[in-house]
């Protein structure tokens, strides 16, 4: 049984800047809804095995990668919480992890 799924609002407000910034850089939307199919795609596997992800330092926190990002949640009692997504490019010293 698939587990829901829930956003925090950084994972949101992240997406929507990066999706933004490919459809401002390419001129096109076309990276951007295939970007967004496969994150997408990922999430729903992930509320039916959600321990597929690798774990972190964090505790409680997995992420799993699409293309060259990283998205991070949290497995919940009754559903899976996505807690933010990352360019894994980014120098981990300048990236900071809210826990929730």
């Amino acid at each position: 049984m698939a587990l829901a799924v829930l956003y925090s609002p950084e994972f949101v407000d992240n997406l929507e800047a990066i999706l933004t910034y490919y459809d401002e850089r390419n001129g096109s939307d076309t990276y951007s809804k295939k970007l967004f199919k496969m994150l997408h795609e990922q999430i729903r596997l992930l509320s039916v095995f959600p321990e597929i992800g690798r774990i972190t330092d964090f505790p409680g926190v997995r992420v799993v990668f699409v293309e060259k990002y990283g998205v991070e949640y949290q497995i919940r009692e009754d559903a899976i919480l996505v807690v933010d997504i990352y360019s894994y490019l980014t120098d981990p010293e300048k990236r900071r992890f809210n826990k929730i």
